[in-house]
């Protein structure tokens, strides 16, 4: 609203929308109705909204969740244990089977769409998860016109203000200098340009951080280099595909998620939402979106034969991932006898990011090193934020929480009017 950019509502999950594992197909009307039941060896009882398995492994951890609030959480969380190891020491994998068949576990990890969580978050992770949960009915948004618009008139705004931008740089140098930095530049051309700052902020995440060539402090300081490895990057990817129209609405689905536990994993179906504005005319077109993470990206990835690398991929609508992500589409949404105009592939296991997001790694807490790396170096003028160190991953409001909280903290701004405390 400060910025002016016109935000609309992003439909998830919708009545009509489908759910697919191991081959069974059922609408997310009959699976909120309890009336769906997929191939798992799990009792028909926990195949529905009211199933207590879950909730009964978190038990297991920690007898007295029923009945504590985050508050009471937060004084024990960083010296809880459960088989007298820390739960940062727990991957979640092992954690959640201490107290849940293999079996449901499957069924939880397949229904939610996501693999990260089991196989990236710890244990103490998926604690802090319980206790403050994403909340099932709450509305999602998106910028009219596309999200890089934020970052876009957020730069656009800074430079009125006197900032300098240059974009297709690549920090190379990073050397203290007294009270300090000497940095070396590179642009895309290999033209390098040396600078002196007082203060250095890095909005980058660890796989940027590490490819700093020349950079001491990051492996000279044990504290400050733990830090940069507390986290661990999220493959991740997204492939689109454009039809002439949203053949979807064939089958009564208008808009949202449908998930599978196919490789795809999730298609959103866009270009039909009843939330878009009128600035947003697709001219009948459609375009479905499959997002997945983790071991499901690697078979995208060998599908795309000449993969840009920057991580997107400009594809025709006949390419082998264009006509598996349809085959599995149609599986999962039904039949049409549309094929993709054209498809896009985005990649972001590639250089320089690694990941699409982070989690905290194994042995680490992410709300003390969150807060440590915001200035890893007493003394020094050094300051990182960004997603990857934030205690909102995966989030956009992660990354400007950081940059907020920094400002705050370490620079002495303060909190504009417009931002909810």
């Amino acid at each position: 609203k400060s910025l002016g950019l016109p935000a609309r509502g992003y439909p998830i999950d919708e009545p009509a929308d489908r759910l697919m594992l191991r081959g069974k197909n059922a609408a997310l009307s009959q699976v909120n109705a309890g009336r769906a039941r997929f191939p798992y060896r799990v009792p028909d009882v926990d195949q529905t909204p009211q199933a207590t398995f879950f909730n009964n492994a978190i038990a297991k951890v920690l007898p007295d969740v029923a009945h504590m609030k985050p508050p009471d959480w937060a004084r024990i969380r960083a010296n809880y244990r459960y088989k007298n190891r820390l739960l940062r020491d727990w991957t979640n994998r092992d954690l959640l089977l201490s107290g849940m068949s293999a079996e449901e576990l499957a069924l939880t990890e397949d229904s939610s769409g996501y693999d990260d969580w089991i196989e990236g978050e710890t244990g103490l992770d998926e604690m802090d998860y319980v206790f403050a949960p994403e909340d099932p009915k709450a509305a999602y948004f998106t910028i009219a016109g596309g999200y890089q618009r934020l970052p876009l008139i957020l730069a656009a705004t800074a430079q009125k203000m006197g900032a300098g931008i240059e974009q297709g740089m690549r920090l190379e140098s990073l050397m203290p200098d007294g009270a300090h930095y000497r940095l070396t530049v590179r642009d895309a051309s290999g033209r390098q340009t040396a600078l002196t700052a007082a203060r250095v902020i890095l909005a980058l995440p660890r796989r940027s951080i590490e490819r700093i060539d020349d950079f001491p402090e990051a492996k000279s300081d044990r504290r400050f280099d733990s830090l940069i490895s507390s986290v661990n990057p999220m493959p991740a990817c997204k492939s689109l595909l454009l039809y002439e129209r949203p053949w979807w609405r064939d089958h009564g689905i208008v808009e949202g998620r449908s998930i599978t536990d196919m490789p795809a994993r999730q298609f959103y179906c866009l270009g039909s939402e009843t939330t878009r504005l009128p600035s947003e005319d697709t001219k009948g077109h459609g375009v479905l979106m499959s997002y997945c993470d983790m071991g499901s990206v690697a078979k995208w990835k060998d599908l795309v034969a000449h993969a840009d690398p920057s991580g997107f991929t400009e594809l025709a609508g006949d390419a082998p991932l264009a006509k598996e992500v349809h085959r599995e589409a149609t599986m999962v949404l039904g039949p049409t006898g549309l094929k993709p105009l054209a498809a896009r592939f985005q990649d972001w296991s590639v250089d320089p990011f690694a990941g699409g997001w982070h989690y905290y790694a194994l042995g680490h807490d992410g709300v003390a090193d969150s807060a440590a790396m915001l200035k890893p170096l007493p003394g020094r003028e050094l300051y990182v934020c960004g997603e990857a160190y934030s205690l909102a991953q995966g989030w956009v409001e992660g990354a400007l929480e950081r940059a907020e909280t920094m400002l705050e903290r370490h620079f002495g701004l303060r909190r504009p009017k417009w931002l909810k405390a």
